[in-house]
C-alpha cells in the first residue's frame, strides 16, 4: 500500500499550510524552483519596513498562504477534493494560487513606478520601450514565467500540455464567469483574504480584524445562468461587511502612508537615473559594472533570466556601489536611501481640509459632500500648479491615488466577481445589503514630493498651493 503524502509547513497566520496527497505534493515541488524561490528575496509590503520595522514579510509567505485559503475555498466547490481528488481545474486553481505573484519585481509595485518614470522622460524606440514595459509589468511576467520557464515546464508535466494555460487564464482573469477564476481573482479572493490579515499582523496595525474561519465555513455555491460563484447566508455578511473595511483601512494605514509613497518615489528617481546612464552608455557612472544585473535586464528586458536576477536583496546589495557613483544624482539619492532621509512632502488634502474646516458653512456640510469638495480642489490646485513653470519642475512629484471602498457590482442573482449575499432568497451585491458599503466612502491622496536639491523656493511653493487651493474653495 502506497504511503499518503502528508506535508505541512507552519505559518503565524494560518497555523499550518497542508499539502497532502500525492498530486498536492507534486504542486509544493514548485516552490523549489528558482523562479518561485526568489519570491523570498521580494518583500510583500516593499519599503513599509521602513515605517513599520516589522513588516518584512515576503511574497513567498504570501503566495502560501493564498494556496492554503484558495484551497479551503476549493472544498466548498468540490467537497471530494478534500481527499485528494481534485478535478483538472480545481489543480489548476492551486496552482494559480500559489503562483499568482511569481512575476513580481523588487519591491513589488514600486519597480513598475520607477520604469514609468525613466520611459516618461526617455524617449526610446518603440520595441525597446515595449519590451521594458512588458518586463516590469508583473502580470505580464507572471504569465510569461508560467508558461516559457522551467515552472512551465513542470505545470506540463504536472497536468499535460494545456495545463500551464489554463493556469495562466486563472491568473489573468480570461474567463470572469469561472467560479476557479474568482477564488484566485475577484473582489473576494484568496490573495485579498490572505494580505488583509497578513500585512495588519507584520506591520502590527489594528486593522485585519476579519473573522476568516467564520467566513469560510458560511461560504456556498450558487449559480445565476452559467455562471457559478461563491456566496454567503445574511447571517455571517457582518464577516464580509468586516473585510472590506478592514482592507479599505490598510490604504491609509500602510499601503498609501505618506513616507513609504516618498520612499517608493526615491527609489524610482533613482532607478531611473540608473536606466538613462545604462541607456546613454555611460555605466561607470552609475557605480556599477558592465556586467551587473541591472545592465543585464536593461539590455535584455525580454530575457527571463535576467529578470530572476531582480529582487529586493540585488539593491540592497548594489546600494554601497551607488552610494560612490560618480554621477551626482545616483550618489545623493543612494545615500539618502539609505540614511532614512526621506524627500519633503506638501500634503494638498491637508492644506484644503484646513481651509474648508475655518470655514462657517462646513458644519451643514455631509461627510460625503465635504470630501467630494475637498477633492475637487485638490485636483485643481494640482493642474494649476503643474502649469505654473517658475515653480514646478523636474525635482516635483504630484502623488494621486483613490482607493474606493468597494467596486458594487449590482448584479441581482449573484456573480463570481462580487461580493454576494444571500437574503430572502435572494442573492444580491454586498452593496445591496451593507449600508456601510453602500457608503461609496473612498480614501483618496493628493500629495507633492519634491526634491529639496532641485527646488529651492519651497516657501513659494507651499504658498502657492494654500493661495490655489484658498482660491479654489471659494469658487465651490
Amino acid at each position: 500500500m502506497q504511503e499518503i503524502l502528508n506535508k505541512v509547513i507552519k505559518d503565524p497566520i494560518h497555523g499550518f499550510i497542508d499539502f497532502n496527497g500525492a498530486r498536492e505534493n507534486e504542486l509544493k515541488n514548485l516552490l523549489s524552483d528558482s523562479f518561485f524561490q526568489r519570491l523570498r528575496r521580494v518583500k510583500q509590503l516593499g519599503f513599509s519596513d521602513y515605517v513599520f520595522p516589522s513588516a518584512a514579510h515576503s511574497r513567498f509567505a504570501h503566495s502560501l498562504g493564498v494556496y492554503k485559503i484558495a484551497k479551503r475555498m476549493l472544498t466548498i466547490i468540490e467537497p471530494e477534493g478534500s481527499s485528494g481528488n481534485w478535478s483538472q481545474k480545481a489543480e489548476a486553481c492551486l496552482a494559480a494560487a500559489l503562483l499568482h505573484d511569481v512575476g513580481h519585481g523588487m519591491f513589488s509595485h514600486a519597480f513598475e513606478r520607477a520604469m514609468g518614470f525613466f520611459l516618461a522622460r526617455n524617449k526610446l524606440e518603440e520595441g525597446k520601450r515595449e519590451s521594458l514595459e512588458d518586463a516590469v509589468d508583473h502580470e505580464k511576467v507572471t504569465q510569461k514565467i508560467i508558461t516559457d520557464s522551467t515552472i512551465g515546464e513542470a505545470l506540463v508535466n504536472f497536468g499535460g500540455t494545456e495545463f500551464p494555460a489554463m493556469v495562466r487564464d486563472i491568473i489573468k482573469k480570461a474567463d470572469k464567469n469561472c467560479i476557479y477564476t474568482s477564488v484566485v481573482s475577484s473582489q473576494l479572493d484568496a490573495d485579498r483574504l490572505d494580505y488583509a490579515k497578513r500585512d495588519a499582523y507584520f506591520a502590527g496595525v489594528s486593522s485585519g480584524g476579519i473573522d476568516l474561519d467564520w467566513l469560510l465555513r458560511n461560504l456556498k455555491v450558487g449559480k445565476n445562468g452559467d455562471a457559478r460563484f461563491l456566496y454567503v447566508d445574511s447571517k455571517a455578511y457582518i464577516s464580509l461587511e468586516q473585510f472590506t473595511v478592514t482592507l479599505f483601512q490598510l490604504y491609509p494605514t500602510i499601503y498609501l502612508h505618506k513616507k513609504i509613497r516618498g520612499l517608493e518615489f526615491m527609489f524610482a528617481l533613482l532607478l531611473s537615473r540608473v536606466f538613462e546612464l545604462i541607456a546613454a552608455g555611460d555605466v561607470p557612472a552609475t557605480g556599477l559594472s558592465d556586467t551587473h544585473p541591472f545592465v543585464r535586464f536593461f539590455r535584455d528586458p525580454s530575457n527571463l533570466d535576467q529578470a530572476r536576477l531582480l529582487d529586493d536583496t540585488l539593491f540592497w546589495g548594489s546600494l554601497h556601489q551607488f552610494r560612490e557613483a560618480s554621477d551626482a544624482s545616483v550618489r545623493d539619492i543612494a545615500t539618502r536611501l539609505s540614511d532614512r532621509r526621506i524627500l519633503p512632502m506638501i500634503d494638498i488634502w491637508k492644506v484644503a481640509d484646513e481651509i474648508l474646516a475655518s470655514r462657517s458653512e462646513v458644519v451643514e456640510l455631509t461627510a460625503k459632500t465635504r470630501v467630494e469638495r475637498i477633492e475637487a480642489v485638490c485636483k485643481a490646485v494640482a493642474a494649476r500648479l503643474q502649469k505654473e513653470t517658475s515653480i514646478w519642475s523636474d525635482g516635483c512629484y504630484y502623488d494621486t491615488y483613490n482607493r474606493p471602498i468597494y467596486k458594487p457590482m449590482g448584479v441581482v442573482g449573484g456573480d463570481p466577481q462580487q461580493i454576494n449575499v444571500s437574503v430572502g432568497g435572494q442573492i444580491l451585491d454586498i452593496a445591496s445589503i451593507s449600508p456601510v458599503v453602500a457608503s461609496a466612502a473612498s480614501f483618496n491622496i493628493h500629495r507633492i514630493y519634491y526634491d529639496d536639491r532641485k527646488v529651492r523656493n519651497t516657501d513659494d511653493l507651499k504658498r502657492f498651493i494654500r493661495e490655489a487651493a484658498e482660491t479654489e474653495m471659494a469658487r465651490l
